[in-house]
């Protein structure tokens, strides 16, 4: 059994962030070290047409790689083309599509949703800083290996349900004695609420006297020798409902 969820991503936001860690990383080298204004300009990403598309490319790579690391789980788009399997971009939205065991624990997904981002955020940060600032590209790629952990963490199944089972809660059974000869045969039928199961079983007094069989309408009871005992019905879960059929077995055959 499976289901689908759907994770939502937005791309502004995504970026936001990005250039919001950026320039505070950038000035706070400036605060250090007067003489790294230069190096602060090209850490900070900033909102300068070559800088968004770079920001923009970079998200868009990241997004693909954070897709292989869910490729057993990707739903296709309906696209015919494979770039689009496992999501779809609706404006600002970037909506990935994941088919998931009926397991998965679905309070994750909005965690999932959050991890993914904050994955496209830190690694498209890290390729930011790749040319200029080997510390801390490997510092974020550190947090790239986290995040990635942490998804991988989400799919982790919860326990399987015990199955549940109606049992019966009334019995009724058609008579309460019988008369049969020996070597005749006569069938109890019975009734039990609806939808139950069906554990009803039967248990003889004396089995010297009769004996009794599982038949496709209810049981059977065969007498063997003249005398009177009873028969029992009773559910297996509970045995507290019952009911009793006397019988008496007599020449009559």
């Amino acid at each position: 059994m499976e289901k689908t969820i759907l994770l939502q991503l937005s791309k502004s936001a995504i970026l936001a962030n990005v250039k919001s860690e950026t320039f505070l990383t950038g000035e706070i080298d400036k605060s250090v070290d007067q003489k790294a204004i230069a190096l602060a300009y090209h850490e900070q990403a900033g909102n300068d047409a070559y800088q968004e598309r770079l920001l923009s490319r970079g998200m868009e790579t990241n997004l693909e790689e954070l897709k292989t690391h869910l490729s057993d789980y990707l739903s296709s788009s309906g696209s015919s083309t494979a770039d689009n399997i496992g999501s779809v971009e609706e404006g600002d939205i970037i909506k990935i599509t994941l088919i998931v065991s009926d397991r998965f624990n679905t309070g994750y997904t909005n965690s999932l949703a959050k991890l993914s981002s904050k994955y496209i955020e830190e690694a498209t940060i890290m390729d930011w800083w790749k040319p200029i600032n080997d510390k801390r590209t490997s510092l974020y790629a550190q947090f790239v290996e986290r995040d990635l952990a942490a998804i991988k963490r989400c799919f982790n199944k919860t326990a399987p349900v015990a199955p549940s089972y109606k049992y019966p809660t009334s019995l009724t059974v058609n008579g309460s004695a019988i008369d049969i000869g020996v070597g005749e045969e006569h069938t109890v039928t019975y009734a039990i609420s609806d939808g139950a199961i069906d554990d009803i079983e039967v248990r003889i007094e004396d089995s010297l006297i009769c004996q009794s069989g599982r038949s496709a309408e209810g049981f059977t009871v065969i007498g063997k020798q003249l005398g009177h005992t009873y028969i029992q019905l009773y559910s297996r879960h509970n045995e507290e409902l019952n009911k009793t059929i006397h019988v008496y077995v007599t020449d009559q055959a």
